[in-house]
C-alpha cells in the first residue's frame, strides 16, 4: 500500500513530545558555554538541575486528583472552579492562592507534587508552603526550573523537596499554593496536588542525563547530543553569513539581539553543509509575555519546501533564569534529508518590539559518550530521541490477563520474523544479522526485471528513472550472494521470481532517454540521459518497445533459474524456502510501464501465475510458491484494468463480480483439480497503513495524533471491528479476510504478509506497531511475514524484533508454540496487548506485554492457568533505551500469578521457568 499513502511529512505546531524532549543537553554543564568565548549563563540561587524528564516518588497522600480527596477541605481564597471532576481552575491575579487542609497528616514525605497549567506569559509565578493550626512559620518556596520534573505540552509537573518546605519536620495540616507576583486574570489549572513517599527527583531511565550520571567505567557507550556546527556562539562563526531581515545588533562576543515584531526573523547561511546532523540547537532569551512565538526551519537555494516547526515547551531541553535552550530533531526539520544552506529563526505571530537575544544557534548530532568525536561512528539515539522514556501521568491502570495453557494453541511458523534485503546497504550494514530475523526476502519492484543470467543487473523501473543498473554496491553481488549470505547465518530465503516477461538486458540502458524524448519533468542528476517518462507538460510519454531496455523472460527462463539453484543446492543444502511469483502485478502499468503499459486483468494474472508457477513447480517439486504479492486494499478486490481510467470495474463484473483475490484462489484450485499441478501454496498480500503522516521506514510524523494512529493501524491486520481511519474508510480485517477467502476458495493455503511497514521505525510508535504486528502474526498463525526492509540499528523497531528473538542478548526468545491469552475485562485490552508462548517441552513460558499508551502505566496481573508451577521468573523491559532490554525488578510473583508494572509506551518480556 505504500504507493498510495501520504508523503509522511510531519505535522507542525505544538507537540506533546519532541524527539529529544527528555534529558538532552548540548554541553556540560547545562546552559553553559561549549566554547571559551561564550558568556557564562546566569545562575539562580541554589542548585539547578538540568531540565528534562525526572522520576518523582509516588504520591502517598493525595489532596487533589481529578477532585478533592477524602479528608481534605478546600480553604482557598481565590476565585475558583472545583465543582467538576478533572482539574481545579482558579484565578491567581492579585496574589491569589489555593489552600488545602486536612487534620492529622502523618508520615514521612519526600516532597510536594503539583501538576499545573498556566498561560505562558505568567513565567515563574508560583510559591508553595505548608501551614499548621499553630504559629509555626514555614519557609515560602518560590517555584523555579529546579522544581520541574517534566513538561507535557502546556502541563508542568513540579516536585518541591520536603527539606525546603519543612526543614525542621514540624507538624502541619495545610498545603498553600499561591502567586508571589501579580499575574493576569486567566485561569490556572491544577489536576494533581499531594505529598510523595520519601525520596527525591531522579533522572528518568533512558534520558541522556540519567545515562551520564549512571555510566560506569568500562560500560558500553551511551548517546548524548553535541554541537558540531555552530553558526552563532556569542558571535558569528567562520564560514557563516548573517542574512536576517529583522532589525538586529551583532556586537563582538555577545548575544545577538533581534527585534521580531511583525513576524521578524534571522537567517544564518553557509555553503557546503553536510547532512548527518541530529538536529538544530538554539538558546534564546525573550520577554515572558511573548509566550511561544518562535518558528524554526531550514532552507536552501533551490525550491525545496522544508517543514516549519513551531517551538514549544516540547522542545525545551533546559532553562536557566530567563534563558531557554531548545533542540529540534532533524527528523522534523528535514524528514526527506534534502541538502540545505540556511537556518531560519523567525516569529510565527506578532510580538512586541522588545529585544530577543540568541547566544547560540547551530547544528548538533547524536554521539556516544565513549567516543564523542569519533568520525563515522554510528550514533545511538537516547530514549527520549526515539519517543521513549515516558513518565506516567496519574495512577497506573490495572489489568488482569490469563495465559491459558489449557486451551489449544498452535506451532508458530519461524518465517513470520522475516525482513527484506536492502540492496544499497547490503554490504554496508551488519545489524540486520543481529535482529534475530529468521528469514529474508529478495523482493521489491526491481526484482521484477532481475536477469539471473547476467547475475547482477535489473531495472529500477518507475522508482528511479527506468534505468538498467548493477544492483547493490558491487558488481560481484548477485542473487546467489543473497542466498549464500542467508544460509551462512542460518536464515531462510524467500526469492521473488519474475513473471513480468521482461528482464534487464544490460547495466546501462534507460527506458525514456533524453536523446529520443527530450527533456522531461525530472532527469537523473547522475545519468542525464535518463528521464522519468513524464513530459514537461505533465503527460506520460508513450514508451518505446520493451527491447529498449529488456530481453524476453518466458517461463522457461525462470524454470532454468530455479533448476540451476537446486543443482547448486545438492552440495550446499536448500537455499530457497519460498518462491514469490513476482511483485505487485496490479501496479506494473505504473511501476514497469516502459515494458508493460497496459493494466493487468484478472485473466492475465491467472495465466501468468499458472505458466510461471508451473515452471517453478517442475524445477522444484517440494518448494513453497507464494503469490500474487499484491500491493494493497484496492487490488485485493479489483484488477488494474478495473481501476484504470475508464475501467469502471468492468473486468470484475465480467468475472462474476467476485473480488480479485477470491477469484484467483478459486481458479487455481480448479487448475490443480484438473491438472494435478499445484502452483500456489501460500496466499501472499502486502499491507501498508494509509493516512497522513504514517510514513515509510524511518520517515513518518511522530506527533501524538499520528503516533497513536500508527499504533492503532495494526488493528487493520486482525480486528473485524476496526474501521480504517484513512481514505480506505472500511473494515480491512486483512488476516481474517484472507482466511475466509482461502477457506471458501482454495483450502489449505498458507498466509503471508509479504511486505509491510508502519513508518517511523526510529520512534517508539513505530517500534510498538512492529511488536504488535509480530504478536498478531504469531497469534493468527501466519506462514510468513517480511518487513520492508529492515530497521535502523538499535531503533525501537530493531528492539521490537529482539523482544521476540533475542531479548536478553543470550538467545532468550518467544517460544515455538502460541498460547491463547484473554483479558479478564475486555476493556483492559484497550491500549495494551499480551502475547504468550510455550516451549515444546512445556518447561518455559515467554510472554510479551505491550503498553501502547503514551502516558499511563499499567499494573498488570498475569495468571498462568494450567501451565504448571512457577520455578523462577524474570522480567525484561524496554522503553526506548539504546541499550535495549534490561532486567526489571518491579514485579511480584505469588503462586501461578505475577504482578508487573508496565511503563508507558513500553515492551516488557516475562520469562518464566516452570517446575516439572
Amino acid at each position: 500500500m505504500r504507493r498510495s499513502g501520504s508523503s509522511g511529512a510531519p505535522t507542525h505546531g505544538r507537540r506533546a513530545r519532541a524527539a529529544l524532549l527528555a534529558g538532552v543537553y548540548l554541553c556540560v554543564p547545562v546552559l553553559q558555554s561549549c566554547k571559551q568565548n561564550t558568556s557564562q549563563a546566569a545562575t539562580s540561587s541554589g542548585p539547578v538541575l538540568p531540565s528534562g524528564v525526572y522520576n518523582i516518588p509516588p504520591l502517598t497522600e493525595t489532596a487533589w486528583a481529578g477532585g478533592l480527596q477524602a479528608g481534605w477541605e478546600d480553604e482557598g481564597w481565590s476565585e475558583r472552579d472545583t465543582k467538576h471532576s478533572g482539574s481545579a481552575k482558579m484565578r491567581l491575579a492579585n496574589l491569589g492562592g489555593f489552600m488545602l487542609h486536612k487534620k492529622g497528616i502523618q508520615g514521612e514525605f519526600g516532597g510536594l507534587a503539583l501538576r499545573y497549567k498556566a498561560p505562558a506569559g505568567f513565567g515563574d509565578f508560583l510559591e508553595v508552603r505548608l501551614d499548621s493550626e499553630g504559629e509555626t512559620l514555614f519557609p515560602r518556596v518560590r517555584v523555579d526550573g529546579s522544581h520541574v520534573a517534566r513538561r507535557e505540552g502546556e502541563w508542568v509537573q513540579l516536585f518541591i523537596p520536603f527539606e525546603q518546605l519543612n526543614p525542621e519536620k514540624v507538624t502541619f495540616s495545610r498545603l498553600v499554593i499561591r502567586a508571589y507576583k501579580k499575574v493576569g486574570n486567566d485561569w490556572v489549572e491544577m489536576d494533581q496536588v499531594g505529598l510523595t513517599a520519601p525520596g527525591g527527583m531522579t533522572p528518568a531511565d533512558g534520558t541522556a542525563f540519567a545515562q551520564q550520571q549512571s555510566q560506569q567505567p568500562g560500560e558500553a557507550a551511551r548517546a548524548v547530543v553535541e554541537p558540531v556546527e555552530l553558526a552563532y556562539d556569542n558571535g558569528l562563526q567562520p564560514g557563516w553569513e548573517d542574512r536576517g531581515w529583522s532589525e538586529r545588533e551583532l556586537k563582538g562576543a555577545t548575544p545577538a539581539k533581534l527585534r521580531m515584531a511583525h513576524l521578524g526573523g534571522w537567517i544564518l547561511y553557509k555553503k557546503g553543509l553536510g547532512a548527518e546532523y541530529g538536529g538544530v540547537a538554539l538558546r534564546y532569551k525573550a520577554p515572558p509575555g511573548f509566550g511561544d512565538f518562535l518558528e524554526l526551519r531550514l532552507d536552501s537555494e533551490g525550491e525545496t519546501l522544508f517543514p516549519r516547526v513551531r517551538l514549544s515547551d516540547a522542545y525545551i531541553t533546559a532553562r536557566d533564569g530567563e534563558w531557554t535552550q531548545v533542540f529540534v530533531p532533524m527528523a522534523e526539520l528535514n524528514p526527506d534529508k534534502h541538502a540545505f544552506t540556511q537556518l531560519v529563526v523567525r516569529a510565527h505571530k506578532n510580538v512586541e518590539k522588545d529585544w530577543v537575544e540568541l547566544n547560540q544557534v547551530g547544528l548538533a548530532r547524536l554521539v556516544t559518550t565513549a567516543t564523542p568525536s569519533a568520525a563515522g561512528q554510528q550514533a545511538l539515539p537516547d530514549a527520549a530521541a526515539v519517543g521513549g522514556g515516558r513518565v506516567a501521568l496519574g495512577d497506573a491502570k490495572s489489568a488482569k490477563v490469563v495465559v491459558d495453557c489449557t486451551q489449544r494453541g498452535h506451532p508458530i511458523s519461524p518465517l513470520i520474523y522475516g525482513i527484506a534485503f536492502n540492496n544499497l546497504r547490503e554490504l554496508k550494514d551488519s545489524h540486520q544479522w543481529e535482529l534475530g530475523a529468521t528469514a529474508r526476502r529478495w523482493g521489491g519492484n526491481p526484482t521484477s526485471r532481475y536477469n539471473w543470467k547476467l547475475g547482477n543487473v535489473w531495472n529500477t523501473a518507475n522508482d528511479y528513472f527506468f534505468r538498467n543498473i548493477i544492483l547493490g554496491t558491487t558488481p560481484q553481488y548477485t542473487s546467489d550472494s543473497f542466498l549464500q549470505a542467508n544460509q551462512q547465518r542460518g536464515l531462510q530465503s524467500a526469492l521473488t521470481v519474475p513473471m513480468l516477461g521482461w528482464v534487464a538486458k544490460d547495466s546501462t540502458s534507460v527506458g525514456f532517454p533524453k536523446s529520443l524524448f527530450g527533456a522531461q519533468q525530472k532527469m537523473d542528476p547522475d545519468v542525464t540521459e535518463a528521464g522519468n517518462g513524464i513530459s514537461l507538460s505533465g503527460e506520460g510519454l508513450s514508451p518505446l518497445p520493451a527491447a529498449q531496455t529488456s530481453v524476453e523472460a518466458p517461463p522457461s527462463f525462470i524454470h532454468e533459474w530455479v533448476r540451476s539453484i537446486r543443482e547448486k543446492d545438492k552440495t550446499r543444502g536448500r537455499t530457497v524456502h519460498q518462491y514469490i511469483l513476482d511483485n505487485e502485478p496490479m501496479l506494473w502499468n505504473t511501476t514497469h510501464r516502459d515494458v508493460h503499459p497496459e493494466p493487468v486483468t484478472y485473466d492475465e494474472l491467472l495465466e501468468r501465475t499458472i505458466a510461471y508457477g508451473t515452471a517453478v513447480r517442475q524445477a522444484d517439486p517440494e518448494g513453497l510458491i507464494a503469490g500474487p504479492a499484491e500491493w494493497g486494499w484496492t487490488n485485493y478486490f479489483n484488477s488494474a484494468a478495473d481501476v484504470a481510467p475508464g475501467g469502471n470495474k468492468k473486468d470484475r463484473k465480467a468475472h462474476g463480480n467476485t473480488p480479485l483475490i477470491a477469484w484467483y484462489l478459486k481458479k487455481l484450485a480448479e487448475h490443480e483439480k484438473q491438472t494435478g499441478v499445484r502452483v500456489l501454496d501460500v496466499l501472499d498480500l502486502h499491507f501498508y497503513p494509509q493516512g497522513d503522516g504514517i510514513g515509510f521506514e524511518e520517515r513518518g510524523a511522530t506527533d501524538p495524533d499520528t503516533s497513536a494512529r500508527r499504533i492503532r493501524s495494526t488493528r487493520a491486520l486482525w480486528d473485524p471491528k476496526y474501521k480504517d481511519e484513512s481514505w480506505i474508510d472500511d473494515h480491512v480485517e486483512l488476516i481474517p479476510r484472507m482466511k475466509r477467502w482461502v477457506a471458501e476458495n482454495y483450502p489449505g493455503r498458507g498466509l503471508s504478509i509479504g511486505e509491510y511497514n508502519f513508518g517511523a521505525t526510529g520512534h517508539m510508535s513505530g517500534g510498538l506497531a512492529q511488536a504488535e504486528a509480530l504478536g498478531r502474526f504469531a497469534e493468527h498463525n501466519l506462514t510468513s511475514a517480511f518487513l520492508f526492509t529492515y530497521p535502523p540499528n538499535r531503533s525501537p523497531t530493531f528492539w521490537a524484533f529482539r523482544a521476540f528473538r533475542n531479548f536478553d542478548g543470550k538467545g532468550g526468545r518467544f517460544q515455538d508454540n502460541y498460547v491463547p491469552t484473554k483479558f479478564e475485562k475486555a476493556s483492559d485490552s484497550q491500549g495494551m496487548s499480551l502475547f504468550a508462548s510455550r516451549s515444546d517441552d512445556g518447561k518455559r513460558v515467554v510472554a510479551i506485554a505491550l503498553n501502547l499508551e503514551p502516558d499511563a502505566a499499567r499494573s498488570t496481573q498475569v495468571e498462568l492457568k494450567g501451565c504448571g508451577n512457577v520455578a523462577s521468573a524474570r522480567v525484561m523491559g524496554y522503553a526506548g533505551e539504546p541499550s535495549g532490554f534490561a532486567e526489571r525488578k518491579s514485579f511480584f510473583q505469588a503462586g501461578s500469578s505475577l504482578q508487573m508494572l508496565l511503563p508507558p509506551w513500553s515492551i516488557t518480556v516475562l520469562d518464566v521457568t516452570l517446575k516439572q
